[in-house]
């Protein structure tokens, strides 16, 4: 049997919400952001939207860095009149074997998430919820653009769906997260501990097993 490997605590010099962020928020909100999206990126796109248009659901959700999609597969299955898209930029996640059958409201694409949610921006494409469960903490400092607070498509994030839960193993992650929306007008939703008996992600069951705290932002 494979021995478990706990998962290590998140170590930051970081004692609390990034020093920058305020500035980094406001600096963006005030511009454009025009990295050019590729065109796989917007076909990729187009199949998702195509399919939603073509397709009697009810409504959809966003499962974005969805991993090996289980945590998108579970939605669906939970919701089966709503359409759940899984985005990833891993082929290799995607490709894992409990793929190879979805449930029919499930669709999981890859791509890179904050282009598909400036397409989705663009195409004024509403989503029910927006799950966006343990991103890459990006514990550095120097990499405050990485986390989806700092990044540049934020505003796009937020203006694609009013509902959506972020949950992460790094509490200073979810206070940014919940900061952020107040910078920008959103309101202050709270960073609540997260406690669950049936993970439905691999990181959820790894941090999990190895005792670490969970934290959540919703919203209601």
């Amino acid at each position: 049997s494979m021995t478990f490997t706990p998962a290590k605590i998140i170590d930051s010099p970081q004692a609390g919400i990034h020093k920058n962020l305020e500035k980094t928020l406001r600096k963006y909100s005030a511009s454009v952001y025009k990295k050019p999206i590729a065109k796989h990126t917007q076909d990729t796109f187009k199949q998702a939207y195509d399919c939603w248009k073509q397709s009697d659901f009810e409504s959809v959700f966003l499962d974005s860095a969805c991993g090996t999609a289980e945590s998108t597969r579970f939605l669906a299955q939970q919701n089966p009149n709503t359409l759940v898209i899984g985005l990833d930029q891993s082929a290799k996640r995607l490709s894992h074997s409990d793929n190879n059958y979805l449930p029919n409201n499930c669709l999981v694409l890859r791509c890179d998430c904050t282009d598909f949610w400036r397409l989705a921006e663009e195409a004024n494409w509403h989503f029910a919820y927006h799950s966006l469960y343990y991103p890459n903490p990006y514990p550095k400092p120097d990499d405050l653009q990485k986390r989806w607070h700092g990044h540049p498509a934020f505003s796009s994030l937020l203006a694609i769906s009013e509902r959506f839960e972020l949950r992460t193993n790094w509490k200073i992650y979810a206070e940014e997260f919940d900061f952020a929306l107040q910078v920008l007008g959103k309101g202050e939703r709270g960073v609540v501990q997260y406690k669950t008996e049936e993970p439905i992600t691999a990181f959820e069951r790894k941090y999990l097993k190895s005792g670490h705290e969970l934290w959540r932002v919703h919203s209601q």
